[in-house]
């Protein structure tokens, strides 16, 4: 699995959770797995509990962030890329440039045409807050 493959596993996972808010992510996941047959490598799986373990400073950080954008004012789709990024930028050794790109790749496949450049506007702020 590629490690674009793996984030897009970890973002359809958290884009699931939008649509079921009484299901714990373990839970999620493990549907997943068992009904899509989702396969999941390590980092992957690692993403995904990384956003879901830490959502709540997650979401605060992005709230933050984009002054002007309240959170439930995002599309399921931006919201779960951006997540997902900021995720990675915080929690992980993933260099924030990295993460940045890649969150505006998914953003250009699964979102609308104006999505890739509002994610990348918020990852950047984040990533220099955090940085």
């Amino acid at each position: 699995m590629s490690r674009r493959d793996s984030r897009i596993a970890a973002f359809t996972l958290l884009f699931e959770s939008e649509f079921h808010p009484e299901l714990k992510f373990s839970e999620i996941y493990a549907q997943a797995e068992e009904v899509r047959e989702l396969s999941m490598d390590s980092f992957a799986k690692n993403l995904y509990e990384t956003a879901c373990d830490n959502i709540s400073e997650i979401n605060k950080l992005i709230e933050e962030t984009s002054k002007n954008w309240k959170i439930s004012r995002m599309s399921a789709v931006s919201r779960s890329i951006v997540r997902l990024a900021v995720a990675e930028i915080t929690y992980t050794d993933v260099p924030p440039k990295v993460a940045i790109n890649e969150a505006v790749e998914i953003a250009k496949v699964y979102d609308d045409d104006k999505a890739p450049a509002f994610v990348n506007g918020v990852l950047n702020k984040i990533a220099r807050q955090t940085g």
